[in-house]
């Protein structure tokens, strides 16, 4: 085996996976006992062109001392929430004292400023839309969320003594917050099991879910057997026919077809078609 510099086919920012593709999937089968005719899509263009979508990072140093740049899934939490307004103009902002005021100051020509605290990473697209299906369906000014709130941009400007509170509260799910070490622990298990579904829909085999962790810009190919016990990091990718057999931890690494791993350590390599890795190996910076 020869150590050499590896060039990843993998773009810098890349997200593996397509969760609206499943959200969309869950919604269609949840409406399926209804007739066709009966079920009236909701369009949701009108979002990404009148909205600005702000999170407020936050960084609780009373649940753990890195929390601003803890990743869950591969990905930071105000990468999860940023992934739910994706479709729309955003921006981060630091958390602060005044956050009220410090949004009234952005200059923007949307019509409406969504803004959401990163500490709520479960926050989805489907959340999002359900939020702002409650607003518009309203004709209210300002809606107050257990972590953030969404305003006319307008209204902001013409009322500069106005501040955020209780007024037209709504509740979503999605906006769980990260509050302590039980509720953390929550959310990294209800993402991991947000991409294994994915993975599973998508015709990857998978036992043992419970033991099997896979990052959110891995990406894995249909027909890959995954067994128990294994690691899946960073921008990895798992092409077809692959065996992943237990004990495995791959990280930013490529598997070519009809690869078989068991009990290896792979991290910046590239495995080249139908390779077996046995027990206890450790492959880095290297090309098989």
């Amino acid at each position: 085996m020869e150590t050499a510099e590896i060039q990843f086919e993998i773009a810098k920012n890349q997200i593996g996976i397509d969760f609206d593709a499943l959200e969309k999937e869950e919604e269609i089968e949840e409406s399926s006992i209804l007739p066709n005719t009966l079920i009236k899509p909701v369009n949701h263009d009108w979002i990404a062109n009148e909205v600005l979508f702000v999170v407020v990072r936050t960084n609780r140093k009373d649940v753990c001392p890195n929390f601003a740049s803890l990743k869950l899934c591969g990905k930071t939490m105000t990468e999860w929430v940023l992934m739910a307004g994706g479709q729309c103009q955003s921006m981060v902002i630091e958390q602060c004292e005044d956050v009220m005021s410090k949004i009234r100051s952005i200059g923007t020509d949307k019509q409406i400023i969504a803004v959401f605290y990163s500490d709520a990473p479960l926050l989805d697209r489907a959340g999002f839309y359900r939020i702002m299906d409650y607003f518009s369906s309203r004709s209210i000014n300002f809606l107050q969320l257990a972590r953030g709130f969404i305003v006319k941009t307008n209204f902001l400007r013409n009322n500069p003594n106005f501040m955020s509170g209780s007024v037209g509260g709504y509740e979503d799910e999605s906006l769980l917050v990260a509050e302590d070490g039980k509720t953390l622990n929550y959310i990294q298990k209800h993402l991991n099991k947000k991409i294994l579904n994915y993975h599973i829909a998508n015709g990857v085999v998978v036992f043992g879910e419970n033991t099997v962790f896979i990052d959110a810009d891995c990406e894995i190919d249909s027909g890959v057997v995954i067994y128990p016990n294994n690691v899946i990091e960073g921008q990895s990718i798992i092409s077809s026919g692959c065996v992943l057999k237990s004990g495995n931890v791959i990280n930013n690494s490529i598997l070519s077809q009809n690869c078989i791993v068991e009990g290896a350590y792979i991290e910046n390599s590239k495995l080249g078609q139908g390779t077996v890795v046995g027990a206890n190996e450790k492959i880095v910076n290297q090309e098989v």
